[in-house]
């Protein structure tokens, strides 16, 4: 299974208990970390798709996960499989479309990400830009809001512009208006100029 399917799988696992969380964060498995620094979990996804997991972490014991001797029955407590690399099989979370879309540019820019080398430094500007891709997926467009987020609008909005051939300097007006009549504090980007610096990693050829 992908390398990047199995970290998300185990954000997927990690954040579904309550217990695993620390003033706003879980425990950071990566080389680095060691299970000894609490992040936010957009952030342990990162360290790990960059980093990848500390040595013989296939157990996520740290994570409440329970060891299970009996193949059958581990597969029923915790529901996946161990990949080629010790990474769980990740479940497919198709709740967040947007979110996949992100996971699966990096996919097609990074191709198997453990074969990335391990380094100490914070992601580079092109892993920093998947970052906050992933963090606009789950960013509503206003606070309270729950229909729409931060990239998918923005995903709909340049759809709109390249199927009815619209102009920047009609996308921008269509976006003043827009923003215009939204709640205040909402987060639809400004124009046309900084959307297409956004959308840039997930190539979408707009």
């Amino acid at each position: 299974m992908n390398y990047c399917n199995g970290v998300q799988g185990f954000i997927n696992f990690a954040t579904s208990i309550p217990k695993n969380f620390t003033a706003g964060g879980i425990r950071c498995p990566c080389r680095k970390c060691q299970n000894k620094t609490y992040l936010h979990s957009d952030v342990v996804m990162m360290h790990l798709l960059y980093k990848g997991f500390m040595e013989n972490y296939r157990c996520w014991y740290a994570h409440r996960e329970v060891f299970v001797r009996n193949k059958r029955m581990r597969e029923r407590v915790v529901r996946s499989t161990s990949s080629a690399n010790n990474v769980h099989e990740a479940t497919n979370d198709n709740t967040n479309t947007y979110k996949n879309m992100v996971m699966d540019a990096i996919r097609m820019n990074q191709g198997n990400v453990s074969q990335c080398p391990i380094v100490e430094e914070e992601p580079n500007a092109d892993a920093a830009r998947f970052f906050d891709l992933l963090k606009d997926s789950d960013e509503p467009l206003w606070d309270g809001y729950t229909n729409h987020n931060k990239l998918s609008v923005v995903a709909q909005v340049f759809t709109i512009k390249s199927d009815h051939g619209l102009s920047e300097a009609g996308y921008d007006k269509i976006i003043e208006w827009a923003r215009s009549i939204l709640p205040e504090g909402n987060r639809l980007k400004e124009n046309f100029y900084v959307v297409k610096s956004m959308m840039k990693p997930l190539s979408l050829g707009y």
